[in-house]
């Protein structure tokens, strides 16, 4: 799929007067996302949303012929703008989330990974899913920044740090051919690690 979120990046920065979400993109480090209008296409929906496609070979991740649909992450309470399949975990999707943490001293603690059916360059529907479900996460106060991780090789992904209270999560958005992957996990301090406790010398 060509571009996705790179355009909508910049739209994304806009100003106000643009009606489109203001989210400050830090390399390093976060910026609070500006309270303002919402988008069209965000979680009240002005119009209705585009028509889904019909489902195509190519999935976004291992899921279940009966998986039911999700309106919304349980783990960091945000509404998508559109059902997602939860999608299941090799493994893969952990190691990937852990290389990125790993540059900024950071491991993954809990994960969820959720796709969407996308017909081949439905850039509308794209649009709608990526715009909507990122202004959702700066609605409820969720503090967001741009990261580069060496460990992201394709230009297309896009990966965010989002901060609310006392967590920070890993956001991974990654398009395929006709469908869109969004990876997130829980992170905390790889030094933070809970140590054993220790061992008990029995007397002789």
């Amino acid at each position: 799929m060509r571009s996705p979120f790179r355009s909508l990046l910049s739209a994304l920065t806009q100003a106000a007067p643009a009606g489109l979400l203001g989210v400050g993109l830090l390399s390093a480090g976060l910026v609070a996302v500006a309270s303002v209008a919402l988008p069209a296409h965000a979680e009240e929906h002005a119009k209705p949303a585009p028509k889904a496609a019909a489902p195509a070979p190519a999935k976004p991740g291992a899921k279940s012929a009966k998986a039911k649909l999700m309106v919304g992450s349980p783990m960091t309470k945000v509404r998508f703008s559109e059902p997602a399949f939860p999608l299941t975990d090799d493994g893969t999707y952990r190691g990937y989330m852990d290389r990125i943490l790993d540059e900024y001293g950071r491991r993954c603690v809990r994960q969820e990974q959720f796709g969407w059916e996308i017909a081949k360059d439905d850039q509308e529907r794209l649009d709608y899913i990526f715009q909507g479900t990122m202004t959702n996460y700066g609605r409820i106060g969720y503090l967001l920044g741009e990261i580069h991780p060496k460990a992201v090789t394709d230009p297309e992904t896009i990966a965010f740090l989002a901060d609310r209270e006392k967590n920070r999560f890993l956001l991974v958005w990654t398009p395929l051919e006709t469908s869109v992957l969004f990876m997130m996990c829980e992170t905390a301090d790889k030094a933070a690690k809970t140590e054993a406790p220790p061992k008990t010398v029995q007397k002789k």
